[in-house]
Parts: structure tokens; sequence; C-alpha cells
């Protein structure tokens, strides 16, 4: 999986700029935790005619549905992962950049 990000490079006139921007929209500018490919962001930006609020959307949109499909566990009390609360977090970052 092809991931990149440069804060130095934020800009909309450039394929790298859309895409880095897109990325600082939805939060993952993270190289240890990357949550979408350069090719699924570049898609959704195809997709969008290369407008980074409604690529941003779709990209929301798409993180959300990925961690609706995965159930909240817990372990002896000790360790728990909530996906619930990232699905409604990218649902919400989804409708905030639609608008």
């Amino acid at each position: 999986m092809a991931w990149t990000y440069s804060a130095d490079a934020l800009a909309t006139d450039t394929d790298a700029g859309r895409l880095n921007v897109v990325r600082l929209l939805i939060g993952d500018t993270d190289t240890l935790d990357q949550q979408l490919a350069n090719a699924e962001v570049e898609f959704a930006l195809a997709q969008s005619n290369d407008n980074v609020y409604s690529a941003g959307a779709w990209c929301a949109k798409t993180l959300a549905s990925k961690y609706a499909r995965k159930v909240s566990t817990q372990l002896d009390g000790a360790l728990r992962a909530d996906y619930s609360d990232l699905q409604a977090h990218y649902s919400a970052l989804s409708a905030t950049l639609e608008a």
C-alpha cells in the first residue's frame, strides 16, 4: 500500500498537493497509523472532480463504513476496542466536510 503525506506540500493546484489536503482534512497524517492508500484518496479526488472537500467527505464515509464493520470488544475488563466511536467520528466528519 503506497501512502504519502507532506505538510510542506499542501496545495489545491497539484495532484500531490490535493492528496495532502484530503489527508489533512480527514486526519490521515500519521505515518504510523495509515488509514487510506494513496490510490483510494486519488480515486475519491477523481470522483469529486478534484474538489478536496468532497473527496474528504467521500474518504470519511469510506472510513466510517470500514469501522462500522468491526465489532467492539473487551477482554477481561483490561483491554477495550470500541470501533463504534471511530465510525461515529468519521460519519460526523463526512457531514461536516459536505457542508
